[in-house]
């Protein structure tokens, strides 16, 4: 059931429009402090992805990822204590959307705890701390942070680092070639060019014209995605011009029909592995329940 469940998630982030709803009744089908987590955090960063300046987003969002820090705190696990990328989108809004470094830092200093950290998760936290030190104008222990985050083996948020050092570096009177290094080498592992890269090298630079390029490729291809609607998950390939989670009687469907459809393909797609998943122990579906009940409320 976990498995299943965990890849109906999936197919839920994956779907091209709805997926909030869609998330949001997975929601109650969440049967371990882990599931409930990982769905609620779900939640939460789809409700960034829409725009946390729109409606109640924010305040949803930062609910949403709230939950999941409980969930897991509820499990009672000394080495995974809470929900570690909830404890840190919620300082990222602290810091990106509210511009209150201190609170952010408070966040982000509370997940440096987490003991067992994936190598882009403590790279994404270190760029984000070195941001918050930069926008407080501790510049030095911006540099700090966004240097130690180099240290890690190459990730995904490797090219942030990068990015940001450059950025430190200039307000800290860092030498005019390194910044530049770290410029290119942002835009070079794929990082979009930005103001403040192209004023520094110069639009003639090798490693702008290539990501100016890579960014309009993307922007021209996700287009052409939209207009055709999209890839498998809609129904848009093979031939066919419905969805593939839609009844056969029906070409609309409701959140909580998509919702059935999706574990039915998850069911499908389940290849009898079962992830650890913090199973609920005697007792603990009333914790559970609480906490759906608060969110109801």
């Amino acid at each position: 059931a976990e498995s299943i469940l965990r890849r109906a998630i999936q197919l839920a982030q994956s779907v091209l429009s709805g997926r909030l709803e869609l998330l949001k009744a997975l929601s109650a089908h969440a049967h371990t402090y882990a599931l409930a987590a990982d769905v609620h955090y779900a939640i939460g960063t789809e409700l960034v992805r829409i725009g946390i300046d729109k409606e109640n987003n924010k305040a949803e969002a930062i609910e949403a990822f709230t939950f999941a820090i409980e969930y897991i705190a509820m499990r009672q696990d000394g080495e995974a204590p809470f929900h570690l990328q909830s404890v840190m989108e919620i300082g990222r809004i602290a810091l990106e959307y509210n511009s209150n470094a201190n609170q952010a830092l408070e966040y982000f200093d509370r997940a440096k705890t987490f003991h067992k950290m994936k190598d882009d998760d403590h790279v994404k936290l270190l760029v984000l701390s070195g941001q918050a030190h930069a926008l407080l104008g501790e510049l030095d222990l911006a540099v700090s942070d966004l240097t130690r985050a180099l240290s890690f083996p190459e990730c995904p948020s490797t090219a942030s680092a990068h990015h940001e050092l450059a950025i430190a570096l200039m307000k800290n009177g860092g030498e005019d070639h390194e910044v530049e290094l770290h410029f290119e080498k942002a835009l070079e592992m794929g990082r979009d060019p930005t103001p403040e890269a192209i004023e520094v090298l110069g639009e003639h630079n090798m490693a702008v014209m290539r990501a100016i390029n890579r960014q309009q490729w993307k922007t021209f291809s996700e287009a052409q995605f939209d207009r055709s609607g999209g890839g498998i998950m809609s129904g848009g390939g093979v031939g066919s011009n419905k969805s593939v989670f839609a009844p056969k009687a029906a070409p609309e469907t409701d959140a909580q029909q998509e919702t059935l459809d999706i574990l039915e393909q998850g069911a499908a797609a389940y290849d009898g592995h079962i992830p650890m998943g913090g199973e609920l122990a005697g007792g603990s579906e009333s914790n559970l329940s609480n906490l759906s009940g608060r969110k109801q409320r």
